[in-house]
């Protein structure tokens, strides 16, 4: 039961089903936009909460077999991000569009073993199926069903020590609640599931620990 409870849990394994198409990896521009950014908080650069360009990194998973994974990043083109994640189970491509204040999930597709190819486009006729991340990054700020709950948390990993960490919170209907925790010039280093069973706590969770 915990194993299919598993791959109903937003951020650790919602798979959306697509078309595959095969990826681009000659680009006329390899990093976000320097510009995004909002008015009242000039120095938040919403481009600098992913990890680098072609990076690979890998996550260990505690609490079920498909917690742990490798994230593969790409930057086909401005303000567009790519990423592929591979937990031994299937491979999720997200595609996420980045703008002044927020950074929108664009695409998300399961089984997707093979490289894809956009046009730039293409990208940009696809809509928003959620938000992923947004301004303020400020403590008690909302989006969505998301609570920013600290910006200064500290994580010991197996890669460094992270100051300074933003983390976010989701309280679902049934109890369980959901973290993701983000470092600037890294992106999401951290997610946690926890849902409490009568005197237990059933915790999914996976953590960076290497960074290529």
């Amino acid at each position: 039961m915990i194993k299919h409870l598993f791959f109903l849990i937003p951020i650790l394994f919602l798979v959306a089903c697509g078309n595959e198409k095969p990826v681009d990896t000659e680009t006329t521009s390899k990093t976000p936009s320097e510009e995004v950014g909002t008015t009242s908080e000039p120095s938040i650069n919403l481009s600098h909460f992913f990890m680098p360009d072609n990076s690979v990194a890998q996550f260990k998973g505690e609490g079920n077999e498909y917690a742990s994974y490798t994230l593969t990043t790409r930057y086909p083109y401005e303000n567009y991000v790519i990423t592929y994640e591979d937990n031994g189970g299937t491979v999720v491509q997200r595609i996420y569009n980045i703008q002044n204040n927020k950074v929108s999930l664009i695409a998300e597709y399961g089984e997707a073993y093979e490289p894809t190819t956009y046009s730039l486009e293409e990208l940009q006729t696809m809509q928003e199926v959620e938000v992923y991340l947004a301004t303020p990054l400020e403590v008690g700020a909302t989006f969505n069903d998301w609570k920013i709950t600290s910006t200064t948390d500290s994580l010991i990993t197996s890669l460094q020590t992270f100051n300074d960490v933003i983390v976010m919170e989701k309280r679902n209907e049934d109890g369980s609640t959901i973290r993701k925790y983000f470092k600037e010039n890294f992106g999401e280093i951290k997610r946690e599931f926890i849902l409490q069973e009568g005197d237990e706590q059933f915790i999914v969770r996976s953590v960076i620990e290497n960074l290529e």
